[in-house]
């Protein structure tokens, strides 16, 4: 069976593009305004959320990934928000950026569908 390409790469490829974050969630991580892409969060070794920074004229990945961690509800509204908000503290983030336009927020957009199914995190699951 042929595994579903992304930018001319299978998702087993991308998969071994993580990187870690030093500071996780308790840092601004400048470096990546405008990147777009994928990251993971892990508690340990567990995965338990999968998500997507899309918007890269409006900060990409370091403006997702801060929206956790700020003062306001931005990025708190649904369950897993709220679940990582309470761990931010003690989440380890990795990411994958895919680019820097449009084309590559498309591309995050369904690696991270991949991905989950792949994985199926726990806190990407709604809450029943």
């Amino acid at each position: 069976m042929t595994q579903q390409q992304f930018a001319g790469r299978t998702c087993t490829e991308w998969n071994r593009d993580w990187k870690p974050l030093k500071g996780g969630l308790g840092q601004r991580h400048a470096d990546l305004r405008g990147s777009v892409g994928v990251f993971r969060l892990r508690l340990g070794k567990e995965v338990v959320y999968i998500g997507c920074g899309r918007e890269y004229s409006k900060g990409g990945l370091m403006k997702r990934l801060f929206d956790f961690s700020r003062e306001s509800d931005s990025g708190r509204k649904h369950h897993a928000g709220q679940k990582i908000y309470e761990h931010r503290a003690t989440l380890e983030v990795d990411v994958i950026v895919t680019g820097t336009d449009y084309s590559a927020g498309v591309i995050a957009q369904r690696l991270k569908g991949a991905l989950l199914g792949m994985k199926k995190p726990a806190w990407n699951v709604a809450r029943t």
